[in-house]
């Protein structure tokens, strides 16, 4: 029975894609079907669900951390940012990738945007990493820790699965510290036994005054993730409110302290920033829908049904598996809206927690960001760096590796995701 709905189903949407459909069309055709043919039930409250799903407070988070991360990215934020890490990390062997990694950590806890990471440090470290440590190293380095703002907190997927599956966003911020830390480190790890010295980074000279310097000009973009995150953590602000604190405080920073950005500059950054946010809500709104017509067909269910003899190891495993593998084809966020309210039950029937199950599902279709075919940063460090896809993509492959044993870790270790926020729970 099963199989008979979602054969139908799957033709759909991946059939419209591969006709380059818009994805969120593809969702509501694929809703449509299931309501009309499957649920025979009339249309009107497949509407009512697509209006209503964009009126949730939650998602007012999501257009203020674009427009903070396009304010940055067309700034001189970004730069200050790397700087101070290129001057700390001087002495350090492969100091100038891992000051790669390490900004963009900074950067996810600013914006929660991969592709606005891999547009600002792609212009900013392309030039200084590939001169030292070879182009390989710079396009593989640039376009997979970009993903980084995908899975530290504030992050706007995690947003997506908090409104998917009703799951605490406040909650699930705290549970991408740990895995956010955890990559940082093995990816750092291996680019300390990768990288060579050179005759350059031997001759340079760690400078106290240099340092001090950085520091200062960065001081208006190391403090954004404090505020952020800190009133978040504090209680001070909900999710929502902090993302308008990090728009506003962006944009009078950039605009009238710094002044990188002219008047006649805003214009477009919000444009793009609209754009985007509309192309999001839109998806929401559609993959909503199909969520609840899914729901009616009894689709959750009988999945559950089909998983009641799996135990957690196997589950996971295959969890891990399905979602690599739709990351490479589909967007993150529709792979979210459309997988998580199904899998949440089976889920919670096996003892896993939700957010912990909320990390998994972020990082994995986190790494198709930078997996070919359609990995976004790849098309966007393409643009960026004038470099073909095929490169891109073969540099990037020791990363992939390290992220899925970064995945394995965080699948098989609950304690990463679920310590702090019982911890603060607690507090």
């Amino acid at each position: 029975m099963i199989l008979q709905i979602l054969v139908p189903v799957l033709i759909i949407l991946v059939g419209l894609s591969l006709l380059k459909c818009p994805i969120y069309i593809s969702i509501m055709c694929a809703a449509i079907y299931l309501q009309v043919f499957v649920n025979d039930m009339s249309l009107a409250s497949l509407f009512t669900g697509f209006f209503e799903a964009m009126t949730k407070n939650a998602l007012l988070a999501v257009p203020f951390f674009m427009v903070a991360g396009s304010i940055i990215a067309a700034s001189s934020l970004g730069t200050r940012l790397i700087n101070v890490f290129i001057e700390l990390l001087k002495k350090v062997r492969g100091g100038l990738p891992i000051a790669c990694v390490l900004a963009n950590a900074i950067f996810g806890a600013i914006s929660g945007s991969g592709p606005a990471a891999t547009a600002t440090f792609g212009k900013v470290a392309f030039e200084p990493l590939a001169k030292r440590h070879g182009e390989s190293m710079a396009l593989g380095i640039i376009t997979s820790s970009a993903c980084l703002s995908t899975i530290i907190p504030p992050s706007i997927t995690m947003i997506i699965f908090g409104v998917a599956t009703e799951t605490s966003i406040t909650q699930l911020f705290l549970a991408g510290v740990g895995p956010g830390i955890l990559i940082v480190a093995i990816v750092s790890a291996y680019l300390i036994i990768r990288c060579k010295p050179t005759a350059e980074s031997k001759a340079e000279r760690f400078s106290a005054s240099a340092l001090g310097k950085a520091i200062w000009k960065g001081i208006p973009v190391l403090i954004l993730p404090v505020i952020v995150l800190g009133s978040v953590y504090t209680g001070v602000c909900t999710p929502t409110e902090s993302g308008a604190l990090a728009a506003a405080y962006s944009f009078i920073v950039a605009v009238f302290v710094l002044r990188d950005i002219k008047p006649k500059q805003l214009l477009p950054i919000f444009k793009d920033s609209a754009r985007t946010t509309a192309q999001v809500f839109l998806l929401i709104a559609g993959s909503t829908v199909f969520s609840q017509a899914t729901t009616v067909a009894q689709l959750p269910a009988a999945i559950t049904e089909a998983f009641s003899g799996m135990g957690q190891v196997q589950f996971l495993l295959m969890l891990n598996i399905l979602l690599l593998i739709v990351g490479c084809f589909f967007d993150t966020s529709a792979a979210i809206l459309i997988l998580a309210p199904m899998l949440m039950p089976t889920a919670e029937m096996l003892g896993i927690a939700p957010l912990h199950l909320g990390m998994v599902f972020v990082v994995n279709l986190a790494i198709g960001l930078f997996t070919p075919p359609f990995g976004l940063n790849i098309f966007v460090a393409q643009s960026v760096l004038k470099r073909p896809m095929g490169v891109i993509s073969k540099a990037c492959v020791p990363y992939i590796i390290l992220y899925i044993v970064s995945v394995l870790i965080i699948s098989y270790v609950p304690a990463l995701t679920t310590t702090l926020p019982a911890m603060m729970t607690v507090a």
